[in-house]
């Protein structure tokens, strides 16, 4: 499977209206993260979470919880222009849109990750190269 496989044809704001009633963790620039439940996708520009309005496309990245484990996907490595140290350095890419790309999330519960494409610097295959004794 190759990337080009993963395009969805959709914006972040379509996506993000698939995943209305969800708990989300927003990772903002200067504020940290803000959990809450994404209560209303506004056509353009806007979310709702916890009665506040927030631009997609300006946060670091959304987290949305309670999402079934994607049936396909490639495993890449992110580079990001905030600091994430390696946290994204072999993750499952399950989705390109026209603005964002969506990973599976790492961990016991299923969740999936979406970046505004502004907040992505680079893609990347990991390599598995095994240390030599």
């Amino acid at each position: 499977m190759n990337w080009h496989q993963l395009h969805t044809g959709k914006t972040l704001q379509q996506r993000l209206a698939e995943f209305q009633g969800h708990l989300a963790e927003l990772n903002a620039p200067l504020s940290g993260l803000e959990p809450g439940i994404i209560s209303k996708v506004f056509p353009r520009n806007f979310i709702k979470v916890n009665r506040q309005l927030f631009i997609p496309l300006s946060l670091f990245s959304i987290r949305v919880f309670d999402v079934p484990r994607a049936r396909r996907g490639i495993r890449v490595g992110i580079r990001t222009v905030f600091p994430s140290g390696n946290a994204f350095n072999n993750i499952r890419l399950v989705g390109v849109g026209l603005d964002y790309i969506e990973l599976q999330g790492k961990g016991k519960f299923s969740s999936r990750i979406l970046f505004p494409l502004t907040q992505v610097e680079s893609i990347y295959r990991p390599t598995n190269k095994k240390k030599k004794s």
